[in-house]
């Protein structure tokens, strides 16, 4: 196919997107079939194509040599963790960075780390398929963010068990999932993001004009222990010892586990809406109109909420009432589940009851103000 037929295909592609399109796995597969950067010996890591093409099939790019979601299997990637996680109705995840060789991390005091050009992070999506307490699980998503030369692309895949590898999926799709959670049988439609769709969490604006750009791997997220070899080690520390990353010397910033009861609950709520909604909420993302902050390094103050009206919002109030945490629109819209209502917007439709008690436990334990008379 000629560059002019493959960005015709892709422009057809994203169109479908845009048009609503449930599925165009099977579109894509056809459309891009012929390219011969994703013919390649998957026993490597295909670097070409993933700077210049969306190949039809994850596994065209070399990434893993058995299933994404063993840590074992990927073909020289490296897999790591999050203190916290983005909720997405009790999704598993499972996250690798792959660096061209001879590169580093640049090192990033608050802001997502530098990545080379060249760097792709994968992030595998199982939902549970009998309970959020069993092993069982089911692959649903793929996706991948690629530093191309010209910024950062976004290639999504949905799973097909039938072939055991992961379809291109630009606009997206829905499949029904049924599991139990604390006893309660949860059933509903678990969504992949379109190509479009993901723009909306991932767009960073700064100096007039929008990028895209990775979300979670930020120091205070990745200042975290892990094991390897059996040993229990800090993993940026572990980083630095393979030569991926070049600590400077003094303490790094970090932000808990929220689930992690023997920290405070005041850090563990605010690393829970750093990770949740602070790619929003901050001076460049696509909330920031409403004036709400939740970074984790802010301090408390009408911009992290306290007294702070939520703006644009049908139900009103405030969204941090201090000493009030059942009146707080902060918890609140976490806990509901209509489209017009819940937040964040997209990526769930059930309530992360346990961080919803969180917040409002958090909240309570603020010094009482009266919000309403200022």
């Amino acid at each position: 196919m000629n560059i002019d037929g493959r960005l015709g295909a892709l422009f057809l592609l994203l169109l479908l997107s845009g048009c609503g399109a449930e599925n165009t796995a099977d579109n894509a597969t056809d459309l891009f079939n012929a390219d011969p950067l994703c013919q390649h010996d998957t026993n490597s890591v295909n670097w070409q194509a993933l700077q210049q093409t969306r190949c039809p099939l994850l596994s065209q790019y070399g990434l893993f040599k058995g299933l994404p979601s063993d840590n074992k299997s990927s073909n020289g990637g490296m897999y790591y963790k999050l203190g916290s996680e983005l909720f997405t109705d009790h999704a598993r995840k499972y996250r690798y960075i792959f660096l061209p060789q001879g590169t580093q991390l640049g090192y990033q005091q608050q802001d997502v780390l530098d990545f080379p050009t060249g760097s792709v992070i994968v992030k595998v999506f199982a939902m549970p398929t009998e309970s959020t307490t069993s092993s069982a699980e089911d692959i649903m998503e793929v996706r991948l963010l690629v530093k191309r030369s010209n910024g950062w692309v976004f290639i999504p895949y949905v799973w097909d068990n039938s072939i055991n590898d992961a379809r291109l999926a630009t606009a997206g799709s829905r499949t029904p999932v049924s599991f139990s959670h604390n006893g309660e049988q949860l059933t509903l439609t678990y969504e992949s993001p379109s190509q479009l769709t993901c723009q909306i969490c991932h767009q960073i604006g700064d100096d007039e004009q929008l990028r895209f750009g990775p979300i979670g791997p930020k120091i205070r997220h990745l200042n975290q222990p892990i094991e390897v070899n059996g040993q229990i080690v800090n993993q940026l520390q572990y980083w630095q010892s393979l030569g991926i990353i070049t600590l400077p010397a003094g303490e790094h910033p970090y932000a808990p586990n929220w689930r992690d009861t023997s920290a405070p609950l005041q850090q563990r709520a605010k690393a829970y809406l750093d990770i949740n909604c602070a790619h929003c909420h901050n001076d460049n993302g696509s909330a920031a109109l409403s004036g709400l902050r939740l970074e984790y390094w802010r301090n408390l103050g009408y911009s992290h909420g306290i007294c702070n009206s939520a703006h644009g919002w049908r139900g009103g109030g405030f969204d941090i009432w201090p000493g009030r945490g059942d009146d707080s629109s902060l918890p609140l819209r976490m806990e509901l589940n209509g489209a017009a209502d819940r937040m964040p917007p997209i990526g769930r439709s059930v309530a992360d009851d346990e961080a919803v008690a969180l917040i409002r436990a958090w909240i309570d334990t603020l010094p009482a103000q009266d919000c309403a008379s200022g």
